[in-house]
């Protein structure tokens, strides 16, 4: 049976990261990533790639070269290395240093905490030393490799000479070639087959012309020093080779260690290639079992498909979910999400959601899919049945496991008890999310307050939506899918018959109660625009009176600056008066500015009999209603609309109490037994809120009738009491009234 890792497609995920890895060491990494139960780790390793992924946004990240050396250290145990097997652990080298010295230029702490590669200079150094940029040695490889190699080169030129100068004397009739050639290491002329008449020399080769390639007996004491030079070159660049590739052999372990830290890179680059475009979202580890995703997406389908539908996953506030739905509506893909962002943070994989919550979960199991293996005479329920054994035997507190259709496979009836045990049994012992086509299983289950949550279905258009809602139950939408597949029609239609008279009593009790709970919708969305209509008004009032106030204060503000003005003249005037002595003058000063104080706060409180207020209560403030908060001298503070005034408790006077007589009700004539507001001449937001208020009290006072009065004029008033009306949950029916009663002008509510 498959594993869950494969059930979640959890290798699939890994595919489409692996199109950015960019070496073998890469790919190898990423064979052997699996998911590490551990919430510490999964932590700081996030914490990690958040770093990595800051660089790589700022700077760019890295390209890395496929140079494989795996096989060369291996080699460097059993023979000398070539030129070439050094030359490319050279050019390992050299891109895990400028690897390094990227990292070190912008994120030092970054290459000292994360990247640390151990790079053997010793081993760079003499490689560069020796071999050159054709993966050839060096002739500066060592002294005598170079002295060799100019006695070589000083050998060669002068064979060639000593050859010209042969082929420019009279044996230049028997030459068949002026070139000169190599043949079995020997410098050798091509003549003709007379030549041993002109010429002494050894036959080396024979041409396909018929010529020989001949060795002149003037230069073989030549070519025999060459090839002694030419071997002592040899000798000594197997040397050279042996002492590199022991020198590999050396640092073998620290080069295979920075084969791994090259290809955790490489993961790490191909990880932020692969989510660079996506939603980063924010991960808050918990030590608690817990799992909360919000706006989350299956990673493969993200991947494949461009509008892949967001779900939200909340096993937060209780560890068990129940999930219903249409068939293709989105239950397996939701479980699949669920158990495949578990394991992308668990292997530091960057998961799809807008807000993750998780907690210190030890495994994920699923049982997703059919089973049925043939080979065993298993069928799809046994192999099922088999499959939740295996994970219910392994599975502890701190484990997730995903249930899809759980009890499917045989009768309903056998299948749904099943599923309910299977359920109940999962309480308490792990967390789960199970979903099911089984209305009746789910309505008990949430009967017993298990958290359910239903997939949304299009009828009109019989598509699903792929909208998950909390706290409902769905349907599965059997038959409406069947007519959109096509099937035959009189198939279809005796499917519908046979549902109908099969109908259960069940059945027949859901549908009278989604009925009732459309109404009540329908009616919860009126009574919010009404509240949200109130809300509005109450604003606007609220408003109001912040700008009345603001409007008292700056014109308190500007009498107290007038108030300050006319005692600073007044002391002026004093001053004056016991300079000069004149009283006629000051008199008359005096009085014009008395007359301007009085013409200042003749509104205001007139001094009189100083009274006694206490903390709490209720006064009066420049015309305004507050209450005292504190008091300390001459000095009180008041509360008006929310706002602390300090003031003279002289500037204060007792709020009247409200006469004890009780209000009169006028009561409506009793040919229409109803009660009656006039809106006429009001603007139309206060004649609405003064409209709502009257029609609460109405229904407070259980009046069955009520009549409004708003007038024709431009009909604005009319429209806004018809608009009100409709939207009010309690308005049994409303219409125009009588001619007697005001015909067009008014308006006859009644009441539920």
């Amino acid at each position: 049976m498959k594993s869950s890792n494969e059930i979640l497609e959890y290798d699939k995920l890994k595919e489409i990261i692996g199109k950015h890895i960019q070496t073998r060491y890469g790919q190898k990494t990423l064979t052997e990533l699996k998911p590490v139960f551990d919430i510490e780790k999964a932590k700081s390793d996030f914490e990690k790639l958040n770093e990595f992924f800051n660089l790589f946004y700022k700077y760019g990240s890295v390209v890395l070269d496929d140079i494989y050396i795996s096989d060369t250290i291996k080699e460097a145990f059993g023979d000398i290395l070539t030129p070439k097997e050094l030359f490319q652990i050279g050019n390992f080298l050299s891109l895990i240093k400028e690897t390094s010295n990227f990292f070190e230029e912008h994120e030092s702490d970054l290459c000292k905490k994360y990247i640390a590669f151990d790079i053997p200079f010793e081993l760079f150094e003499e490689i560069n030393k020796a071999i050159d940029e054709h993966a050839l040695i060096k002739d500066s490889a060592t002294s005598y490799l170079y002295e060799l190699r100019t006695q070589i080169k000083q050998s060669k030129e002068e064979i060639v000479r000593n050859l010209k100068n042969i082929m420019h004397s009279r044996v230049r009739e028997i030459i068949s070639d002026t070139a000169i050639f190599m043949k079995r290491s020997r410098y050798t002329i091509l003549v003709k087959p007379n030549f041993k008449e002109y010429l002494n020399g050894r036959i080396i080769d024979m041409a396909k012309s018929g010529g020989f390639f001949v060795e002149p007996d003037a230069i073989y004491n030549a070519n025999n020093k060459l090839e002694e030079i030419i071997l002592k070159e040899e000798a000594e660049k197997r040397r050279i080779l042996k002492k590199l590739t022991d020198l590999v052999r050396k640092n073998s372990t620290r080069l295979m260690y920075n084969e791994k830290r090259l290809g955790k890179l490489d993961l790490e680059v191909a990880k932020f290639e692969y989510a660079k475009d996506l939603e980063q979202p924010e991960i808050a580890f918990s030590d608690k079992p817990i799992f909360f995703a919000k706006g989350a997406k299956h990673p493969i389908l993200t991947h494949i498909k461009k509008d892949v539908k967001s779900v939200d996953i909340d096993l937060k506030s209780d560890n068990k979910l129940i999930i219903t739905g249409p068939n293709t509506g989105g239950k397996t893909v939701f479980l699949k999400t669920a158990g495949l962002i578990v394991l992308s943070i668990f292997s530091n994989i960057p998961p799809i959601a807008l807000k993750i919550e998780i907690g210190n979960f030890d495994a994920v199991f699923a049982v997703i899919g059919d089973e049925q293996n043939i080979m065993e005479s298993l069928s799809g329920f046994s192999a099922k049945m088999i499959a939740f054994k295996n994970v219910y035997e392994n599975l502890s507190k701190n484990s997730l496991v995903l249930l899809d259709e759980i009890g499917g496979g045989t009768s309903p009836d056998e299948g749904e008890a099943v599923a309910f045990s299977i359920i109940e049994n999962l309480n308490g012992k792990c967390t789960y999310i199970a979903a099911t086509h089984y209305k009746r299983l789910a309505h008990i289950l949430s009967s017993k307050g298990y958290p359910v949550a239903a997939f949304e279905f299009d009828e009109s258009n019989l598509k699903p939506t792929y909208k998950l809602n909390y706290y409902k139950i769905g349907k599965s939408y059997a038959i409406k899918i069947l007519q959109t597949l096509g099937l035959n029609e009189r198939i279809t239609q005796k499917a519908v018959e046979f549902h109908k008279n099969n109908e259960t009593n069940f059945s027949k009790l859901e549908k009278e109660l989604e009925n009732k709970l459309s109404q009540l919708e329908i009616e919860k969305r009126k009574t919010e625009n009404l509240k949200t209509r109130y809300e509005q008004l109450l604003e606007e009032i609220k408003k109001e009176k912040e700008s009345y106030l603001d409007k008292l204060i700056k014109d308190t503000e500007e009498k107290k600056a007038l108030y300050e003005e006319l005692i600073n003249r007044l002391k002026s005037e004093i001053s004056t008066l016991l300079k000069e002595k004149n009283v006629s003058k000051a008199h008359k000063s005096l009085n014009a500015i008395n007359k301007q104080a009085k013409n200042l706060f003749d509104s205001e409180k007139q001094p009189g009999e100083k009274e006694n207020f206490s903390v709490g209560e209720a006064v009066k403030f420049r015309g305004m209603s507050g209450k005292i908060t504190d008091i300390k001298g001459d000095k009180a503070i008041v509360e008006i609309n929310g706002k602390a005034f300090k003031t003279d408790v002289s500037m204060l006077s007792k709020e009247k109490k409200k006469s004890g007589k009780p209000l009169t009700l006028i009561k409506a004539p009793s040919k229409f037994s109803n009660l009656e507001i006039n809106l006429i001449g009001k603007r139309r937001d206060d004649a609405q809120l003064e409209l709502m208020k009257f029609i609460d009290g109405a229904i407070t006072g259980s009046v069955k009738t009520v009549r409004i009065v708003h007038g024709i004029g431009s009909g604005i008033l009319k429209s806004m009491v018809e608009e009100t009306l409709k939207n009010h949950p309690y308005i049994k029916s409303f219409h125009p009234a009588h001619p007697n009663e005001g015909g067009d002008g008014a308006t006859i509510a009644e009441f539920k």
